[in-house]
């Protein structure tokens, strides 16, 4: 019974196809250009052998193809470069009165070998001053998918009496920083990116060179609001850290003098304070041992006291440095 179906379902397809075999086979409208074929399938198909390239040129001349679209000075090359290629690799028809019959996206793998990296056969060579330097080898930086985006830029290509001449290609900055050096962007940029950089402070003048803040924000911090010094007493032009702070040049610490930070500076700022954590403990006793020798301003230590020598105190005033002391009130006579 099954058999049977089969059987007068096949004759049925049969009856229809000989009595409407235009509405049976076709797979689509035809477009207005091939619609002169009228319902004549066998116009351009071969019984039994699909849509051979010969019922093509025998329309479109090879020597025509492609003369009006194509950039190459032989657009014949092109096509006949493809060989025995089908033309409906690359071009679909019925698919309607209005349909492009060129293909959306070539498929360039249908390129022999020598023609697949000889680009200007097809393509317009670009004239901007970058490829007018570059050896005319596309591939190089592009790929066959898409023009852009181009993978990255080789300089390698590039001649070498040109590979320094960074401003034929690159829009130099403006910023103070660049404004001021006439080094050649190389010796601080590589050309595998822009950033990061490594400047090269010895292009710059001595004067330049002790002027940081013209290029380099100064830090906010207590400690360095109330550090006057030039930079370079405590950084190298190689680093910001790691730091060489001298702290001799405020005040010496001895073997007497080697506690944590926080013990003289208890409010977490480097701009104050005290000698209370561990010296008479209280303003008052402070104040007592000082005006037994008749001192009464004890609002600053070191002004005195650069170390932990006592003796040292006989040269009073003549510290190279003051500080500022926290909470240590006395007279100021």
């Amino acid at each position: 019974m099954r058999a049977l179906i089969v059987v007068v379902l096949i004759a049925v397809c049969a009856v229809l196809i000989f009595l409407f075999p235009h509405r049976m086979m076709e797979p689509g409208e035809l477009s207005i250009a091939h619609q002169v074929t009228g319902n004549d399938c066998f116009a351009c198909h071969k019984p039994f052998d699909g849509l051979p390239n010969e019922r093509c040129v025998a329309c479109h001349t090879v020597a025509d193809i492609g003369r009006d679209t194509l950039h190459g000075t032989e657009p014949t090359l092109f096509h006949a470069a493809l060989g025995n290629t089908a033309c409906v690799a690359c071009h679909a028809e019925h698919l309607g009165r209005d349909a492009d019959l060129t293909p959306l996206a070539f498929q360039h793998t249908l390129l022999t070998a020598p023609l697949s990296t000889d680009c200007k056969t097809c393509h317009a060579p670009p004239t901007d001053s970058l490829h007018a330097k570059l050896p005319p080898t596309c591939n190089a930086c592009h790929d066959t998918e898409a023009w852009k985006p181009a993978r990255d830029f080789d300089h390698d290509l590039l001649p070498v009496e040109g590979r320094n001449d960074c401003a034929s290609c690159h829009v130099k900055p403006t910023d103070d920083m660049h404004a001021r050096t006439t080094a050649n962007c190389t010796q601080c940029h590589t050309t595998s990116g822009w950033k990061p950089a490594q400047f090269d402070h010895a292009t710059l003048t001595v004067e330049q060179k002790n002027a940081c803040a013209t290029c380099h924000a100064s830090p906010s911090d207590d400690f360095h609001k109330g550090n006057k010094d030039n930079c370079a007493s405590c950084h190298s032009t190689k680093a910001w850290s790691p730091s060489t702070f001298d702290h001799s040049r405020y005040f010496v610490l001895d073997r007497d003098h080697n506690a944590k930070c926080s013990t003289c500076h208890q409010t977490n700022t480097y701009t104050t304070y005290t000698c209370y954590g561990c010296h008479e403990h209280t303003l008052s006793n402070i104040l007592g041992e000082h005006r037994e020798e008749g001192i009464s301003n004890i609002t600053d230590c070191v002004r005195c006291h650069r170390s932990g020598d006592e003796d040292e105190a006989k040269g009073r005033g003549k510290g190279e440095r003051s500080g500022k002391q926290r909470d240590n009130g006395g007279d100021d006579d």
